[in-house]
């Protein structure tokens, strides 16, 4: 017991361990998939190459180019200055008093004029050049030197608010004259008289502001260099992109400064560094994937045993098509082997399973195809096909089928797609012709393959259940010879099973050549079983209940070693172990029972007749074990009508229900009624008699 944990353990180490390699296995094949083909190149030569981008990627260079032109587009940025527009009102106040100033001086005080208006012209002329340092034109000078005091007024108080006004904006040297000649053309003229020398106010204010207003704008560098930042970053947040598909350089075109970038940042160039964004990315990428697959196997294993040595093959047929898909996608994206996988996996474990990790066996592909939508379309129509074809249980098609059906369902999946792509005849024709030879590639690799993985793994193929039919095959030549009895009842088992399976939809192939070998424990002693016996000599009547009951009970356990001797697949074995699951044989049972009572001895346990194996645990099993039942109690009661036929088999499954045997079977009470008409069907054919249905009475 302690070497049977110890050993569960290590095999739950191991098998940690494998699951471990593997998954490392595929993030190195995946990362090396996913790195782009390299190009040696250098910038002026002319190329050699056909350049095309196999990603979305950023264009550095251009987006670098665009971001710089963005900056230097940026305009300078002025403010206000309040001390330039302090001084400017300053200023100009200043200005009209001493202008204010001078008027008066020429006036004594009984009223005379001093100086005559051309006198006065000139001598405000040269005070403001002297105190200001500016020079108005003569008629300018000459109407300020001249006019009415309330006209002057008028003039100094417009003046003042428009140099207030101007202060609030702020004014570079060419907005200030434009701004001052909109405010001053607003000004009406107010003389008192007419003097042909005299300027309008809004001409004497323009002239006047034009020269001693100063720009009140200054240049703000630091607002200005964050503007111009900003305006990088922008266009940095917004890159340019080479968009997959973009042809990059033709062969002969000379390789640019841009073109080499661009080159670069697809990651093409030799000697580029190792991709740890990518690596991460394929790591988080594949371990979902993996848990995924991890999470279905175990799920699936509590349904069907899957032993070490059918892990490994299924490892095999999931792995290598990733591996030559690496090396073949690069002749054309869609020349993949991922059939292969389908194939293998449908035929070995189901159609549920051939999708399954197929589909999952294409996500593990689509990083190294470059996330092709095409590839992922036709695989996956074709991963359905050749699924639901290379997983029948029936084996109603061939070989040849399942390669034209998966052939045509990657044409029809390429035409459709390019149809709805709108690609030009020529990309149409090589995406079918390339489908094609993938698919059918892949799929006569894996028929070809397929006695390989019959020698790696022990899992039931049709392949493998076919060769076992075969009357040749060693055990079935020493029970017809050893054995005869046990021959012709396996065969009639066989032929119960297998029109019970077709009708609930199990695996018919499975269960016929399961019957074939329910009953080769039955080798070990042939003697012993009342099949075999001739000349009514029956060897129980020499030996004890007791050890009679260890020879019936012990021929599943027998059959079991025979079985793994001869390497028949584990769901045959599970067969031999479970046709008879805990029954007991009542012969023996009632007899000890007849004995006790006789003795006056307690009675016997029961437990003690019991078979030593298990319930059934699939479909065929119980199958089998009903049809084994049934067709024992048929020749033992020499009953040839097929109405006391159906009265025993209702009371042979009841006993098998009452006794828990079918808890596990899966088999439902309607698939137990269609056994029953299978069965009946048979014997119908076997007794020259029709069956009749409750429907039939009318007629």
């Amino acid at each position: 017991m302690r070497n049977n944990k110890k050993n569960q353990k290590v095999f739950k180490v191991v098998r940690i361990v494998s699951l471990c390699l593997l998954a490392v296995l595929l993030i190195a094949i995946v990362y090396i998939g996913s790195l782009p083909q390299r190009y040696n190149v250098t910038q002026g030569q002319s190329s050699d190459y056909d350049i095309t981008a196999t990603r979305s990627v950023t264009d550095s260079y251009e987006t670098e180019r665009r971001a710089l032109l963005a900056k230097t587009e940026v305009s300078p940025i002025y403010v206000i200055s309040d001390e330039v527009s302090s001084t400017n009102q300053i200023l100009v106040a200043d200005f009209f008093n001493y202008c204010s100033e001078l008027r008066k001086n020429n006036v004594d005080e009984y009223g005379t004029v001093l100086r005559n208006k051309q006198e006065m012209a000139e001598l405000m002329d040269a005070a403001i050049r002297e105190s200001y340092e500016i020079e108005l034109p003569a008629d300018t000078l000459y109407t300020l030197a001249n006019i009415s005091f309330v006209d002057y007024e008028y003039v100094r108080n417009e003046a003042t608010e428009i140099t207030n006004m101007i202060c609030m904006d702020a004014l570079d040297a060419q907005a200030l004259p434009l701004e001052i000649n909109n405010y001053a053309s607003a000004v009406a003229d107010t003389k008192t008289y007419t003097n042909l020398n005299y300027v309008s106010n809004s001409q004497m204010i323009y002239d006047i502001l034009t020269r001693l207003l100063k720009p009140n704008a200054v240049y703000d560098a630091k607002a200005t260099e964050n503007a111009k930042t900003a305006a990088y970053k922008n266009a940095i947040s917004e890159p340019v992109m080479i968009q997959k598909g973009t042809r990059i350089v033709s062969v002969g075109e000379t390789i640019t400064p841009h073109i080499y970038s661009q080159l670069k940042d697809l990651d093409v160039l030799p000697g580029s560094a190792f991709d740890f964004n990518l690596l991460i990315g394929i790591i988080v990428y594949v371990f979902i994937i993996f848990v995924a697959g991890a999470f279905y196997l175990m799920r699936y294993e509590r349904r069907f045993e899957i032993d070490s040595k059918t892990m490994i093959a299924l490892v095999i047929a999931f792995v290598v098509p990733l591996i030559s898909s690496r090396y073949l996608t690069s002749i054309s994206p869609l020349f993949s082997t991922i059939m292969f996988t389908t194939v293998i996996f449908a035929t070995y474990l189901g159609i549920q399973s051939g999708i399954t990790m197929s589909c999952l066996s294409l996500l593990v592909l689509l990083p190294m195809s470059g996330f092709n939508t095409e590839l992922f379309f036709v695989s996956l129509v074709s991963i359905y096909v050749c699924s639901v074809i290379a997983g029948q249980n029936s084996h109603k098609y061939n070989s040849a089928t399942l390669i034209i059906f998966t052939c045509l369902s990657s044409v029809l999946a390429s035409f459709g797609y390019n149809l709805v792509t709108q690609s030009s005849k020529t990309d149409m024709f090589n995406s079918i012709l390339w489908s094609v030879i993938g698919s059918g590639c892949s799929v006569v690799a894996a028929i070809g393959s397929q006695p390989i993985f019959e020698l790696i793994s022990n899992t039931a193929s049709p392949m493998r259940l076919l060769d076992l039919a075969q009357q040749s095959h060693p055990l079935q030549k020493r029970l017809f010879l050893e054995a005869p009895g046990t021959s012709q009842h396996s065969m009639m088992v066989a032929n119960l099973a297998d029109s019970a399976a077709e009708a609930i939809g199990a695996n018919a192939l499975l269960a016929k050549v399961g019957s074939y070998y329910h009953d080769i424990g039955k080798l070990e002693r042939p003697e012993y079983f009342t099949e075999n016996q001739q000349d009514k000599v029956n060897p129980h009547d020499q030996l004890s209940i007791a050890e009679s009951v260890e020879i019936i009970t012990s021929h599943p356990s027998d059959g079991l070693k025979l079985a793994k001797k001869y390497r028949l697949p584990l769901p045959i074995q599970s067969i031999i172990l479970e046709h008879h699951g805990t029954t007991c044989p009542e012969y023996f049972y009632m007899k000890a029972k007849k004995q006790a009572e006789e003795k006056g001895e307690p009675e016997p346990n029961k437990e003690d007749f019991r078979y030593k194996g298990t319930v059934p645990s699939t479909k065929e099993s119980a199958i089998i074990m009903i049809a084994d039942s049934c067709e024992a109690a048929v020749r033992s009661r020499g009953i040839h009508d097929v109405e006391e036929a159906e009265v025993l088999f209702r009371k042979i499954i009841k006993s098998k229900i009452d006794e828990d045997q079918l808890v596990r079977s899966g088999l439902s009470f309607n698939d137990i009624e269609l056994i029953i008409g299978a069965f009946l069907q048979v014997y119908a054919g076997f007794f020259h008699e029709r069956v009749k249905y409750p429907d039939e009475g009318s007629n």
